[in-house]
């Protein structure tokens, strides 16, 4: 990790092994979208918990990312969805507005939120089959997700 980051971190209260990683519409930190569950256990030398209940679709979490839960469909990790926002490859930060957003990314399209009727989802799509989606409520940006379509477009998680 640079300097920079580890300053950053400290800065905003993140852990520096937190700050490193990046949320993008091909994965997070070493975790990449279309890769088999197995696969990335044997490659982060830690086992998803809870374990999949549900072979068809299930939601797990790594110890080493924290901040971030992965849904797993019939073996293969297809999103990843976070409770806050975190660090991003559209550069969108938890400070900003949904109108500062816009500006920062004039791509994002933003549609009405299914059940917040203050809210809206703001959409930056990667080609045909990925995307970075937020949630926002009153204005402000709430929570994040990223993946493959079309598991990043469900409003619901699964398991």
């Amino acid at each position: 990790m640079k300097l920079h980051d580890v300053l950053l971190a400290g800065l905003f209260g993140l852990s520096t092994a937190a700050s490193g990683q990046m949320l993008s519409p091909d994965g997070y930190g070493k975790i990449g979208f279309g890769q088999q569950l197995s696969a990335v256990e044997r490659q982060l030398g830690q086992r998803a918990l809870p374990r999949p209940a549900d072979p068809a679709c299930s939601m797990v979490a790594f110890k080493r990312y924290p901040d971030v839960r992965f849904m797993v469909e019939n073996g293969v990790i297809t999103r990843a969805d976070a409770s806050r926002i975190v660090r991003n490859s559209a550069g969108i930060t938890a400070r900003m507005s949904v109108k500062e957003a816009q500006r920062h990314r004039p791509t994002l399209q933003v549609g009405p939120h299914k059940y917040d009727e203050n809210g809206q989802y703001l959409t930056l799509a990667q080609g045909k089959d990925k995307a970075l989606i937020f949630e926002a409520s009153k204005g402000k940006l709430q929570r994040m997700r990223a993946g493959l379509k079309p598991a990043v477009e469900y409003v619901e998680t699964c398991g």
